[in-house]
């Protein structure tokens, strides 16, 4: 398989232009991406209660996967030039549920697994304990960067067709290939989602929709990139992603 030129590859996005066009994408989509953010927001509030009050709520935790999925499922298809409506989030709740709970309860475990050991190492006191404290907080770094390029790879429209474990290898190999990239991506998600949180307004109705559609915007377009020069989809039998994608097939 020849190598693919720099000429046949999709545009190589840019964190600035993602953010751009996202914000231009919400003043379009606003009466169908807010919605979808409350409903983000009051199940997210819902899991938070039952994690508070019940022994074992955290099993709760993977359910805030769904209405992430509905973001992103809307995020995709806006990022993909497609037809739009808040009822593409509802479809979460009832199509490729499984790969949805996978995902979300994958991370769910992750998250708190590493938060116990950041917590339990810096308590220890010890300097041994500082060191796992250390490479736990890596590990919720990097489960931070590829929770924000797996949600879109997972509800990509363009690749509805590919098997869930084709999809989320991608997005590992997406956050290998351009680790800073996608580590400044998480990193403006994070700040801004963390403004949110104290105007609490923002978050509960517009800012998580907003960080979905940036990351849509900033993950397909590499990862159709990737995916060309690798050959990923052509080697594994898959559907091919854009005008690249095809002209590996004719080589």
């Amino acid at each position: 398989m020849a190598p693919v030129a720099d000429s046949a590859l999709p545009a190589a996005p840019t964190l600035r232009g993602a953010v751009r066009t996202a914000l231009a994408d919400l003043y379009y989509h606003s009466w169908r991406l807010v919605p979808a953010n409350v409903v983000w927001a009051v199940v997210a509030i819902l899991v938070g209660f039952a994690i508070v009050f019940i022994p074992v709520g955290f099993l709760a935790l993977p359910v805030l996967a769904l209405p992430t999925a509905g973001l992103f499922r809307m995020a995709t298809r806006i990022a993909r030039g497609q037809a739009v409506s808040f009822g593409d989030s509802l479809d979460a709740w009832r199509s490729d549920v499984g790969t949805t709970l996978l995902l979300g309860g994958g991370l769910s475990i992750v998250a708190v697994v590493l938060t116990i050991n950041v917590t339990t190492g810096l308590l220890s006191g010890a300097v041994l304990g500082w060191a796992f404290a250390t490479l736990a907080f890596w590990g919720l770094i990097a489960a931070w960067l590829y929770a924000w390029t797996a949600w879109p790879l997972a509800t990509d429209p363009a690749r509805g067709r590919w098997p869930a474990a084709d999809r989320l290898r991608l997005a590992g190999l997406l956050v290998l290939a351009h680790p800073l990239r996608i580590g400044a991506l998480a990193l403006v998600l994070a700040a801004f989602l963390a403004i949110s949180t104290i105007a609490i307004v923002a978050l509960l109705t517009v800012s998580v929709a907003v960080s979905a559609v940036v990351a849509a915007r900033f993950v397909l377009p590499a990862a159709d990139r990737l995916d060309a020069r690798l050959g990923y989809a052509v080697v594994r039998g898959l559907d091919v992603v854009g005008s690249a994608g095809d002209d590996l097939l004719d080589d």
